[in-house]
């Protein structure tokens, strides 16, 4: 982490607002209601739920905010100012003499990674006006967007953070209130699908980035042992249709098998000291299982145990705080596993946490997160901002 010995230049301007409308002209003039006339924001963050429209949103608000950079994506739950949202728009805006931004937007998810890569590398440092020699770990740091839809998360992710190196590389994949129909990415003023957006940063605001989940490895292994790996589709586990071995370990029916039985009971990948989850996202009438991010025939899945989240979250803010002082601004890809897992009580219980270390939060629950060159399930990751008012 970066702490600059003067912070006097850290000076951090952040307004933000929410919107329960449909209609994105008028749920964009409630969120902004409160904003001054003339606010106009160097960056602006939007995350939104499937009520509003993806495109009216990002045309709008670009109408509205021509100068500033616009980005985000549509999601499975929002998070603003303490609160857990569900079917609403949120809107923070930052201004400060001392963040320099630069967005790429990586269109068709399908062409080679590292071609893909190195082309949203090269755009993000030309605008900035610095070279790949000049990135520094406590100076910048990547934020992702992905269509949560595009299973191209991996390659992708993995091909930016060698492009990048040691920079922090964080952020989500939208989503669409787990109707998995269609999720879009914001830049600008377009709605993308099949998309991703880099933003790459130039801070002498101090910034930390973090990730925490609350698994840890149980007493049962299963072996994915067909698969479609493109698709994400495990047909068969242990030999067995893979929703039948899956549901024969919880003791329940293929019937019983829903989004909150997969966030309660989650596969995980034990690797080093670490558990990456593999978080199921539906069953096929063949019984097989779409997963949330990459899978591979002979890999060993166990059937993790939990932690309890809401004390293992409450350690990571304690030590936030501790670490970092005076906290202006978190920014949180959070999965929607993890709020089904947490519901409605335990969700603002965290946001309240949350808001308790910080003058500003904003973020929205994904389809996956990445965190440097992986891309992950039922995690939260988040990027922290100093700074003062």
């Amino acid at each position: 982490m970066w702490l600059p010995k003067d912070r006097e230049g850290s000076v951090l301007n952040i307004f933000d607002g929410s919107s329960t409308k449909s209609d994105a002209q008028d749920a964009i003039l409630e969120a902004t209601k409160h904003w001054s006339a003339d606010s106009s924001p160097d960056i602006l963050f939007v995350f939104h739920s499937t009520t509003q429209n993806p495109q009216d949103i990002a045309s709008n608000l670009y109408k509205r905010f021509p100068h500033a950079l616009i980005v985000g994506c549509t999601t499975a739950g929002e998070w603003l100012a303490g609160q857990h949202k569900n079917n609403e728009l949120v809107l923070l805006g930052i201004t400060s003499p001392n963040i320099r931004w630069s967005m790429s937007v990586l269109q068709n998810l399908d062409l080679p990674a590292t071609e893909g890569a190195k082309k949203t590398c090269h755009e993000l440092l030309q605008q900035l006006g610095i070279k790949w020699a000049d990135l520094h770990v406590e100076k910048h740091f990547c934020l992702s967007f992905f269509d949560g839809m595009s299973n191209q998360e991996e390659p992708i992710i993995a091909a930016m953070s060698n492009e990048l190196g040691d920079i922090p590389l964080l952020g989500g994949s939208a989503g669409d209130n787990l109707k998995f129909e269609g999720t879009y990415v914001i830049a600008n003023g377009n709605a993308y699908q099949n998309t991703a957006v880099f933003i790459l940063a130039e801070s002498k605001i101090p910034f930390r980035a973090i990730k925490h989940q609350h698994f840890i490895p149980g007493d049962v292994d299963v072996v994915i042992t067909k698969t479609d790996v493109k698709k994400r589709l495990v047909y068969r586990l242990d030999g067995i249709p893979a929703a039948q071995r899956y549901a024969q370990l919880l003791g329940l029916d293929v019937k019983e098998l829903t989004p909150q039985i997969f966030s309660n009971h989650p596969l995980i990948y034990p690797y080093g000291n670490e558990c990456y989850v593999r978080a199921i996202r539906q069953v096929y009438e063949s019984d097989s299982l779409e997963f949330g991010c990459a899978i591979e025939e002979g890999m060993v899945l166990n059937l993790c145990k939990h932690q309890d989240m809401a004390l293992e979250y409450d350690k990571l803010m304690l030590e936030l705080k501790q670490d970092m002082g005076d906290i202006r601004l978190l920014l949180i890809c959070n999965c929607i596993y993890r709020a089904l897992e947490g519901e409605v009580d335990i969700n603002q219980l965290l946001a309240e946490k949350t808001n308790a270390i910080t003058d500003h939060m904003i973020g929205f629950d994904t389809y996956g997160e990445q965190w440097q060159g992986l891309h992950i399930n039922q995690t939260f990751v988040a990027l922290a901002l100093l700074g003062s008012k």
